[in-house]
C-alpha cells in the first residue's frame, strides 16, 4: 500500500518493500525530481534486527573498523570513500573481507544485506540492476555500501552529496556514472533519542558553494531559519533521498544506544541500465 503526504517542500511517498507488485517507476521519480524522498518499511524482519544489532554491537563478523572523525562520534564497518586517500590501494585490498563479513554477519538468518537492498532496489526501478561500482582494475570493485555506528552526541554536518565527485578518491566512479547521485540510508537500530535525518528546503543549484567540505557552511545561510523536516526511520526500513541535490543532515544521538545503519551512495551508470553503488 501507497501512503502519500506532502510537508510542505519535500514529495514523501512509502511503501512497503514486501508489496506483492512494486510500484516499479518510484526510484526513476525519485531521480528526475518528481518525488525527493522514498521511504520502504519491511526491509529487515525484527526477529533478523535483534540478531544483526547483537553481532554488530560485539563485531563478531569480524569487520573492519574505520574511524570516523573524531567531533562525530562516529565509525564505519568498512571503508568510506569519502575518508580514503587519492592512493586507493588499501581501499580496494579491503573490500572482500567487507563482503565476505556481511556474509558472516547474516549466518543462520537466510539474509545477506547486500543481496537483499539490491533486490529491494530493483524491484522499485523497473528491474534495473544494482551492483558494486567497479575499480579501474578487476577484480578490484568498491565496497557496496558502509555499516555505521552513531555514538551518544554522534552527528553528520549538513552538506550535498553532489560534492563528492569533486574529491580525489572519486575520480573513477565520476567517469564510469552520470553526475546525480541519490542514496540509502537503512536503519537497523534507532537511537533513544536523535540520530534523526533532517531535510531542508535548501537546493544544490543554489545552495552548493555554502556548503561544501564545511561543518556549518560558510555563513551564508543561517538554517535555524530554514524549514526543515525530520524523518523518524524505523528500524528495518530504507529512505532513499536526492542526496546529491537536497540539504540534508543527521541530528545529534542522544542516549547510550547506538544508531545503526547501512549506508550507500548510488548513481546510474554511464550507459543507464544499471545503478552503480558505493560506501
Amino acid at each position: 500500500m501507497t501512503v502519500l503526504f506532502d510537508p510542505g517542500f519535500l514529495k514523501i511517498e512509502q511503501h512497503s518493500a514486501n508489496d506483492a507488485a512494486p510500484d516499479a517507476t518510484a526510484i526513476g521519480r525519485l531521480r528526475a525530481d518528481a518525488l525527493d524522498v522514498l521511504i520502504l518499511h519491511d526491509v529487515v524482519a525484527p526477529q533478523a534486527l535483534a540478531v544483526l544489532c547483537d553481532r554488530l554491537e560485539r563485531n563478531a563478523a569480524g569487520f573492519d573498523v574505520t574511524e570516523f572523525p573524531g567531533p562525530f562520534r562516529s565509525f564505519f564497518y568498512g571503508r568510506n570513500l569519502n575518508l580514503n586517500t587519492p592512493d586507493m590501494d588499501d581501499y580496494f585490498a579491503a573490500e572482500p573481507r567487507f563482503r565476505a563479513a556481511i556474509a558472516r554477519l547474516g549466518e543462520g538468518l537466510a539474509l545477506n544485506l547486500i543481496a537483499r537492498t539490491s533486490a529491494v532496489l530493483s524491484a522499485f526501478d523497473n528491474g534495473r540492476h544494482y551492483g558494486t561500482a567497479p575499480g579501474p582494475t578487476a577484480p578490484e570493485q568498491h565496497f557496496f555500501a558502509t555499516l555505521r555506528g552513531h555514538l551518544d552526541g554522534g552527528y553528520i554536518p549538513a552538506h550535498f552529496d553532489n560534492e563528492q565527485s569533486l574529491r580525489p578518491s572519486y575520480r573513477h566512479i565520476a567517469s564510469q556514472t552520470q553526475s546525480d547521485i541519490f542514496s540509502y540510508v537503512l536503519t537497523l537500530a534507532t537511537a533513544e533519542q536523535g540520530g534523526q535525518l533532517e531535510l531542508f528546503n535548501l537546493r544544490a543549484s543554489d545552495h552548493a558553494g555554502d556548503f561544501r567540505n564545511s561543518e556549518g557552511g560558510r555563513g551564508a545561510v543561517d538554517l535555524t531559519t530554514v524549514e526543515k523536516v525530520a524523518l523518524p526511520i524505523p528500524a528495518g526500513s530504507m529512505v532513499l533521498v536526492n542526496s546529491g541535490r537536497l540539504l540534508h543532515q543527521v541530528s545529534r544521538v542522544q542516549g547510550a544506544r547506538k544508531r545503526w545503519t547501512m549506508c550507500s551512495f548510488m548513481a546510474l551508470s554511464a550507459a543507464p541500465d544499471k545503478v552503480l553503488c558505493w560506501g
